[in-house]
């Protein structure tokens, strides 16, 4: 994992910024990586990550296909599959074979998975509040909302 820039380098880029060149890639980058960075913290008792915690959210949906889950998440399908053998062999989501296509791997949460997801979540949620609390109830509602409406934009 990276190394986190000092609180002094990050305070001097984020003033030195300009409109034009530290817009919405800047600071989603480092909002990005303040989340995680809190996310990893939280989840870190129950020995998982915040990259195992998004996969286990998306197996939670039943047979999304690894293509899929490469496509959402934005990760190489092989550093997928590494990512996936990890949680598989730890018992917390299977992968089957399509029956109609053999050439699709189904992911899916297991029972423990779903457990783990279970005692995951709230950790998650108590880890986003913390870090959404500078922001009035009203500013947590937009921002999520303007969110919402950036993430939904297509190719």
């Amino acid at each position: 994992m990276p190394r986190a820039a000092s609180k002094t380098t990050a305070a001097k880029l984020t003033a030195a910024g300009k409109p034009d060149e530290a817009g919405l890639w800047f600071y989603n980058w480092r909002i990005w990586l303040e989340a995680r960075r809190r996310l990893d913290r939280a989840l870190a008792p129950l020995e998982l990550r915040s990259r195992e915690f998004y996969l286990l959210a998306i197996a939670g949906l039943g047979n999304v296909s690894q293509h899929e889950i490469a496509e959402v998440t934005g990760l190489d399908p092989s550093s997928l599959v590494a990512v996936l053998d990890g949680l598989e062999r730890r018992g917390w989501l299977r992968r089957q074979r399509n029956p109609r296509d053999r050439r699709v791997q189904w992911v899916q949460r297991t029972e423990a998975g779903d457990r783990l997801f279970g005692r995951a979540l709230p950790r998650a949620r108590r880890a986003e509040a913390r870090h959404m609390a500078v922001l009035s109830a009203a500013e947590q509602r937009r921002l999520v909302a303007a969110m919402r409406k950036l993430a939904m934009i297509t190719k």
